[in-house]
């Protein structure tokens, strides 16, 4: 048994059978089929094939975007050779292997190339078969193109291929006596329809095989889900009108382990400037920001701002600037630079809101701190003395 002989074995079509082989018969061409021992006759739907394209060539895949072949065949002998050829078509595109015709007729094995050579753009749509099963190798030509092509040179074995190309082949065939038998030239109308047809069904196989790709599951286990977190919403953070900074008892941002105050104090203590070496010190009292409680509260707060001018003298130039800011360690630059620029009228807005307690202690918090800042620079003078 030759490598390259078909095999039958019944099966299922796969895809739509665009192609279907002839197998109609009257009396004379049943005798001819008979002659050319063709078989199986009657049954040639029964027996698919699928052939896997292996070679190492792309080319296939890449002009029909398919992987194999999906054919019907039959074999047939011509009277007086006993050798068996196989013919074989792809049910699905219409390729059909045209190598076993130039055998049959005795051909060289270089006429499907020259033929190829005489009908410009042929070559683009048929498929040389290199690799793979033995039974697969050869040319494989458009079925309008493979029909139009064999009817130029096989009017001899013209009944033989009656159950791949149909009864009207008969007549297509050009007879030996006609000048343009065994040319092989073909009409160019029928070069451009294939061209379509390769062109559609490329398109065709694409989208199917787009369609049947494996998608990649979800992944499933039968661990528990994290549960989602839920995050509380950070309180906004109350904000003067005109400033546009925030209030010194707002919490919202402190640090982990940052000092906290009773919520029943209605003052905030104030820690001392971070630049105590530029003895530059400012109170955040001034003149303005007590006076405006003699409007408010009347004669009462007049002594208090008195008293509040009274210490600033005692202090001189050397002020306090401290803010009651948990975020001073991001923003204490500029609240030192924005403190400063504001005007008695901010300041004023800001006293309103203490009471008569919590100004008096805001008054001996202040003088407190600037004796201990005096004390300090003193010890540091006292150093500097002994060092020299």
């Amino acid at each position: 048994m030759a490598k390259d002989a078909a095999i039958f074995a019944k099966g299922k079509a796969k895809g739509e059978i665009r192609y279907k082989p002839c197998e109609v018969q009257d009396e004379g061409i049943a005798e001819q089929h008979r002659e050319f021992q063709v078989y199986p006759m009657g049954h040639i739907a029964d027996y698919c094939r699928h052939i896997p394209y292996n070679s190492e060539k792309k080319s296939f895949l890449e002009k029909t975007g398919r992987e194999s072949f999906e054919v019907f065949q039959y074999t047939f002998k011509v009277p007086g050779d006993d050798r068996e050829y196989n013919v074989m078509w792809d049910y699905n595109v219409g390729l059909v292997r045209i190598t076993p015709f130039f055998k049959c007729c005795k051909y060289s094995k270089t006429t499907p190339a020259k033929m190829l050579n005489q009908n410009p753009g042929l070559r683009e749509i048929c498929h040389s078969i290199t690799g793979g099963a033995l039974a697969a190798q050869g040319y494989w030509m458009p079925f309008e193109a493979a029909k139009a092509v064999a009817a130029t040179f096989c009017f001899n074995i013209r009944y033989a291929l009656t159950p791949v190309f149909g009864l009207d082949f008969l007549s297509l065939c050009v007879v030996p006596e006609d000048p343009s038998f065994g040319r092989m030239i073909i009409n160019r109308s029928i070069v451009r329809q294939c061209t379509e047809e390769a062109n559609g069904f490329r398109a065709l196989s694409r989208e199917a095989s787009l369609a049947s790709s494996p998608r990649t599951p979800a992944l499933s286990c039968g661990y528990p889900k994290w549960p989602t977190k839920s995050l509380r919403p950070k309180p906004a953070k109350a904000l003067d009108m005109e400033s546009g900074y925030g209030t010194d008892t707002d919490r919202s941002d402190r640090y982990i382990c940052s000092p906290q105050t009773s919520s029943n104090a209605e003052w905030t203590a104030m820690n001392a400037s971070r630049s105590a070496t530029s003895k530059q010190y400012a109170f955040l009292s001034s003149p303005g920001i007590l006076s405006t409680t003699s409007t408010t509260e009347g004669s009462e707060n007049q002594a208090d701002t008195s008293e509040n001018s009274s210490m600033e003298e005692n202090v001189g130039t050397k002020r306090v600037l401290s803010e009651a800011d948990e975020d001073y360690d991001e923003y204490s630059d500029s609240t030192h630079s924005s403190d400063e620029a504001m005007t008695p009228s901010k300041r004023r807005k800001t006293s309103a809101a203490l009471t008569k307690e919590a100004r008096a202690a805001y008054m001996l918090m202040q003088l407190h701190m600037a004796d201990a800042t005096l004390g300090d620079d003193s010890q540091v003078e006292k150093r500097r003395r002994a060092s020299s």
